[in-house]
């Protein structure tokens, strides 16, 4: 019966070592993208260390939080929704003067990148996505996703605040 114990204090030992790791890498959401069609979410969130350093070469991930199901609700992307809402494989991890920057493509637009931005200079680890919105760098907080039937998109709605705190509005119209 010696080796039924160590095998389950080894077992145990196992699965203590996994949650502290997933418990030190934290999540942080960066900005989401709504649709007309229901209050569901799609979130571009950012896994972070302790120190607020991503984690991974691939530290950004997308996710859905189902606010029809309820608050707390999350599935991952289909794979039959990732040319609309994934990423392209690519994300380009870098050190800055203030903190971490991930270069991130939205596969449905690969021609305007976003940076996503980590500091913790003044306390709490701070993340914050950043494109061009308009004729603006700005922070990226919603993308906006106004659907027709049956599959077709009418306009998506980028919405911002440049650096001085003005809020910025893009709309980018379907090409047919």
């Amino acid at each position: 019966m010696t080796w039924l114990r160590n095998a389950v204090v080894a077992v145990l030992t196992a699965f203590s070592a996994l949650a502290a790791t997933e418990a030190s890498a934290q999540t942080h959401s960066a900005f989401f993208l709504s649709r007309s069609e229901n209050r569901n979410q799609v979130h571009y969130a950012l896994r972070l260390d302790e120190a607020c350093r991503p984690v991974g070469t691939q530290p950004v991930f997308v996710y859905w939080r189902m606010l029809e199901r309820g608050e707390s609700e999350v599935e991952d992307l289909l794979g039959v929704e990732q040319p609309v809402y994934g990423l392209d494989g690519t994300q380009q991890v870098e050190a800055t003067a203030d903190g971490w920057k991930v270069r991130i493509r939205l596969r449905a637009f690969p021609e305007r990148p976003i940076d996503i931005t980590t500091t913790a200079s003044r306390g709490p680890c701070t993340v914050q996505a950043w494109t061009k919105v308009g004729a603006h760098v700005a922070q990226l907080e919603h993308i906006f996703v106004k659907t027709s039937w049956p599959f077709s998109v009418d306009f998506v709605r980028l919405d911002g605040m440049t650096p001085d705190g003005s809020t910025v509005t893009e709309l980018v119209r379907s090409r047919d």
